[in-house]
């Protein structure tokens, strides 16, 4: 959306009635509509003896430079762009493109050919402004040519947790059919106000169910969310986002042999959080058709992962997966989809659908990666910038950094950003310098040095800290429980480790690793594995292999730029082969990188 646009908008006003009227009397006086009988934008019309009627001519000026075709597709998004940035954030309020809406709805009522498209009922469970709404009212009226004062009344039904929501979408609704030359004085809606999470449709199934369900993470949510989240099944395990329960309330709301078309992330097939949902969708015997879009940002005003999921109420088997680009879509009839079976499956362990034959082969050599190391995510003070430097210069007692604070070295460790393996294969290029307000007791615990000792041994450094004081408050939103106010804002391997491989956490094809031995030097961005020293050497060369490789694109979360991410949760299934002690002094010995691809793609064959 044009950024003069949302700025006239912001300066316009706030109240979602002015808003309204401002652009509904735009758009109709772009269009050359007049003389409305509709009594609902007959009292949105700005009329010319009106003092917002400058600002209306301002705004159409604007228009028309930005625009000079506004048609209806800009006004729906003129109306999803001006819901509120909290809004969006807690509530996950996101524009869905014109050509994903289209697709999902025509796919749809491809599948319901069976039925008799004039009784059918269509609902978007969290509708935002309506344009899974409009797309399937158009359909409807193209395939039967009802009337829309009829469709709008029998077929087409929705819910959304914003009153201006529905609102907007009633307006939209009521234009799409003015702008079609149906005029009516009034059109009745079945479009409702309420909470997704718990309404009663008072045992209405539908035929149809698309959308765009709200993407909102587990931190994000109030507390009356939350508590709702756990009435359904798919909410039991871990932290789901706000997406999850949707799935589940699609699928009780659909009648026999009724379909559902949502956009939504992709993260539900190997996340924790995702577990739920997986074994609902297994024990239900959902039929399951995904297109995963992988790393392509389809939502352009957010980063966000996504695939098209469609559902029939039937019984299945098997679950379908495919991966293409926006612009590669084309009927589902023509598309070729992985089959696996929800038997062979692990919804404990997360779905890799993309090879599950290459995953399932590789997971089942030798030993499991996380039986053999133990991985850790870096430090996370929340705060890096406060506490992480690059010294300047250095004398006998301080570090300094570069605006000339001194800072005890006595309260420093070492500290490397794994990420910044990608450029440099010498540790000591990017080690930097941590202010570590900790100790390490007898029994080699971690224990946060108190505020009486840290002010009188370190005085430098805790006066640095006090000039902080109030930016480390905002860690967790200002939510944050520390022991002390300089506390990290995790405590996460802060503990001495000696034998450590470090890797970064987002990786490409022929990632760097770094094995160390100094138990002083801390890490924080990316991962390291601890196991005995010649483990780690084994698995130095391994993580860098084409074996190791194929294992992490087929099964791993990706990211944009073609980036995948390392997490635990993708290492830990990875088998390890039962090396030999020929094999083990082949692999420590040979420098030879093609070498080295060669025996492990035997070994796992592969």
């Amino acid at each position: 959306m044009n950024k003069e646009i949302l700025n006239f908008l912001k300066e316009y006003g706030s109240d979602e009635y002015s808003i309204n009227r401002l652009i509904v009397s735009a758009f109709l006086l772009e269009k050359n509509i007049t003389d409305i009988k509709n009594t609902k934008i007959q009292e949105l019309l700005i009329k010319k003896n009106e003092l917002e009627y400058n600002f209306l001519e301002d705004f159409i000026k604007i228009i028309k430079k930005v625009n000079k075709n506004f048609c209806f597709e800009e006004l729906l998004e003129l109306f999803e762009f001006v819901i509120s940035p909290s809004d969006k954030l807690v509530n996950g309020a996101i524009y869905t493109p014109k050509n994903i809406r289209e697709y999902i709805t025509k796919q749809s009522f491809e599948a319901l050919n069976r039925k008799s498209i004039h009784k059918i009922k269509i609902t978007d469970i969290a509708c935002g402004c309506g344009g899974f709404l409009i797309d399937a009212s158009r359909e409807i009226k193209k395939k039967t040519n009802k009337s829309y004062k009829n469709i709008f009344k029998e077929n087409i039904f929705g819910i959304d947790v914003h009153k201006y929501s529905v609102e907007r979408t009633e307006i939209l609704l009521t234009l799409l059919a003015i702008t079609e030359n149906e005029d009516k004085k009034e059109f009745e809606f079945n479009i409702y106000v309420g909470d997704t999470l718990q309404y009663d449709w008072k045992e209405i199934k539908f035929d149809m169910i698309l959308g765009n369900p709200p993407y909102v993470c587990s931190r994000n949510m109030d507390a009356k969310t939350k508590e709702l989240m756990k009435n359904w099944t798919t909410c039991k395990t871990g932290h789901p986002d706000l997406y999850i329960p949707f799935f589940e309330i699609g699928f009780s709301l659909l009648a026999p042999n009724g379909i559902l078309g949502f956009i939504t992330v992709n993260t539900f097939m190997n996340s924790v959080n995702g577990r739920a949902i997986r074994e609902y969708f297994t024990k239900e015997k959902v039929f399951l058709k995904i297109i995963d879009f992988q790393d392509e940002q389809i939502f352009k005003d957010r980063m966000t992962y996504t695939c098209l999921c469609f559902i029939e109420k039937i019984n299945s088997d098997y679950i379908y997966y495919t991966t293409k680009k926006e612009s590669e879509l084309e009927s589902i009839e023509n598309i070729k989809f992985n089959k696996d079976s929800y038997e062979k499956l692990n919804f404990q362990k997360g779905w890799s659908l993309k090879n599950s034959k290459l995953i399932n082969k590789i997971e089942a050599v030798g030993t499991a990666f996380g039986e053999t190391y133990e991985t850790k995510s870096g430090i996370a003070t929340l705060k890096n910038h406060v506490y992480i430097f690059k010294p300047t210069r250095t004398d006998r007692i301080y570090y300094y950094m570069e605006d000339g604070t001194s800072i005890e070295k006595k309260i420093c460790k070492d500290i490397i950003n794994t990420n910044q393996l990608k450029k440099y294969d010498d540790l000591k290029a990017i080690t930097e310098k941590i202010i570590f307000p900790y100790i390490h007791d007898k029994n080699d615990q971690v224990v946060l040095i108190d505020e009486e000792k840290i002010q009188k041994k370190f005085p430098k450094a805790y006066a640095y800290l006090l000039t902080k004081r109030s930016l480390l408050a905002t860690r967790d939103k200002g939510k944050g429980k520390y022991p002390i106010w300089y506390a990290f804002g995790r405590t996460q391997s802060l503990e001495k480790k000696k034998n450590k491989l470090f890797f970064p956490h987002l990786v490409k094809e022929g990632f760097k690793v770094a094995f160390n031995s100094d138990e002083n030097l801390y890490f924080y961005n990316g991962m390291a594995a601890y196991a005995e020293k010649e483990e780690l050497f084994i698995l130095e060369k391994l993580l860098p292999s084409s074996t190791f490789w194929k294992y992490i694109e087929n099964s791993a979360k990706h990211y944009v730029s073609g980036y995948f991410g390392l997490g635990k949760n993708y290492l830990k299934n990875f088998g390890i082969y039962n090396f030999n002690e020929e094999d083990i002094k082949f692999i420590l010995n040979t420098k030879n990188e093609e070498k080295l691809n060669t025996f492990f793609r035997k070994k796992y064959m592969v």
